[in-house]
């Protein structure tokens, strides 16, 4: 090779060597991130998982998930991502393990290792208590929440499946700082509940858009769909619809009997949908039974004006209630704060059993004997339930009203059903005004709405009354106007 043109390549490799090295140092180094993703099988040790794979701060993901979780959550695969930076320590992770999930990321402020979002439904055998206190909650600060929480959304509501959000933050001492919960029952409502640094609740509503349909439907008993729920059923009615149609007849009329093939039955519902989906939840307006030895038979929907109202239910045309042996409700207004069984004491701060329910009412609020019967009971015996009243019934039955503010009655003389007995009020252990109901059976305490049928009343009266004329008139005429369209359906969109 000639030697003039091996010294010139020679040249160009080492200027082109030059060039490279000085782009090389002008771009700048990124940092080391690493992202993990792991199934682990059931029966694996979460925190010997962690602990194998060196994270630094594996102390403090144990915090995070808690002893009791910790414990659970071996019994089903794990799912997890991990971001970890250059030193291994945990930046991001996510964690699906027995039906929870963890959202955790590393703290914004100096003061907080990590922020935390956790979610988890609940369960059979579960309840809000036990999930509060798994994600680390304070026993007494659950009891306070869980009571204040109850002013706001009826217990009842409460079912398996809705699901419990939690956010909190973690401080480099290790402390759990809880910013807020949510309670999430279906996919149009939102209870958020934030808490306050008196550890008071600021609550939150968000109502998500929803259409509501009104049906109208026909259908008939045949051999392949015998019953009047499976006729419904063929008319494409959900369970929780078909069950209010079959209790708003059933006082009226001997399925098990009387049913016969060829029945004829028509019905008015309303249906609720998010997003083309039909939810769980809805509404018989209006039901018509025709049959051979049932006769005719019809049940109309009456709604009071207070969402919470007693008299809210079915009843026959002229205002009957059609709810066969029931009694009558202790207040007019039934929202039960705190339900019947286990619960962590608002004031206590511990788990007791709770021996009645609870219901919201302002002091003042008039309290009525559910049935007849002679008082056994009517004083301040300073055993935690403050002035109270308690009635013996013809059965044996004892039923109890307590924390009053005033009482009505004297111990023993006779009350009729109905009658005014006290004031509600928050006398003895209480956290505020409200009446604890309990129903005690051959000498054990045990829950009023599974024992009782309560009602507002047995028949409707005065302004109630005409207003229910009102409601009857405006499905009849709804249902007309429903006929004449093919999907026999009108679709009312609600925004917020």
């Amino acid at each position: 090779m000639n030697k003039k043109i091996f010294i010139s390549i020679l040249l160009a490799l080492i200027l082109f060597a030059g060039i490279s090295c000085a782009k090389k140092k002008k771009i700048p180094r990124k940092r080391n991130i690493n992202k993990e993703n792991f199934i682990i099988q059931p029966q694996t040790d979460l925190v010997d998982f962690f602990r194998l794979h060196n994270y630094k701060n594996t102390n403090e993901i144990e915090e995070i998930l808690g002893s009791n979780i910790l414990k659970k959550a071996s019994q089903k695969d794990i799912s997890i991502n991990i971001t970890t930076d250059k030193d291994s320590l945990i930046t991001n992770c996510e964690i699906k393990a027995f039906n929870t999930i963890f959202d955790i990321s590393k703290g914004k402020a100096d003061s907080v290792l990590f922020d935390v979002i956790a979610k988890k439904p609940i369960l059979k055998g579960n309840n809000l208590f036990q999930i509060l206190t798994d994600f680390g909650m304070k026993p007494q600060d659950v009891g306070r929440y869980a009571w204040e929480m109850g002013g706001y959304i009826d217990a009842r509501s409460i079912n398996i499946g809705d699901t419990i959000t939690v956010e909190y933050t973690l401080d480099t001492l290790k402390i759990k700082h809880f910013k807020k919960f949510t309670y999430i029952p279906d996919k149009i409502h939102i209870h958020e509940f934030y808490i306050q640094k008196d550890k008071k609740l600021k609550y939150n509503k968000i109502t998500l858009p929803y259409q509501i349909h009104r049906r109208w439907a026909e259908g008939e008993l045949t051999e392949e769909n015998h019953s009047f729920d499976s006729a419904m059923k063929a008319q494409n009615i959900i369970p929780y619809i078909r069950q209010q149609a079959n209790n708003a007849l059933q006082s009226q009329i001997s399925f098990s009997s009387d049913a016969r093939v060829g029945d004829k039955f028509e019905i008015l519902i309303e249906e609720v949908y998010v997003n083309g989906e039909q939810q769980r939840r809805g509404k018989v307006l209006y039901v018509k039974y025709s049959g051979k030895r049932a006769g005719t038979k019809y049940a109309y929907r009456f709604t009071d004006k207070n969402e919470a109202s007693a008299f809210s239910g079915m009843y026959d045309k002229n205002g009957r209630r059609l709810v066969s042996n029931a009694v009558r409700t202790p207040l007019d207004n039934m929202h039960i704060t705190s339900p019947f069984g286990y619960r962590i004491h608002p004031i206590l701060g511990r788990r007791i059993f709770h021996h009645g329910i609870d219901l919201r009412g302002r002091t003042g609020t008039r309290v009525y004997a559910v049935s007849s019967g002679i008082v056994i009971k009517a004083r301040n015996s300073g055993n935690g339930y403050g002035k109270e009243v308690r009635i013996r019934h013809s059965n044996g039955m004892i039923t109890q009203y307590a924390h009053l503010s005033r009482i009505l009655v004297r111990r023993g003389r006779r009350v009729r059903k109905g009658q005014l007995i006290g004031k509600v009020g928050s006398t003895g252990r209480s956290t505020g005004p409200h009446l604890h109901f309990g129903v005690m059976k051959n000498g054990k305490w045990v829950n009023p709405l599974t024992n009782l049928r309560m009602v507002g009343a047995n028949r409707l009266k005065g302004a109630r009354l005409t207003l229910f004329k009102k409601q009857i008139q405006s499905y009849l005429d709804e249902i007309i106007r429903l006929q004449t369209k093919k999907t026999h359906t009108d679709t009312l969109e609600i925004k917020s």
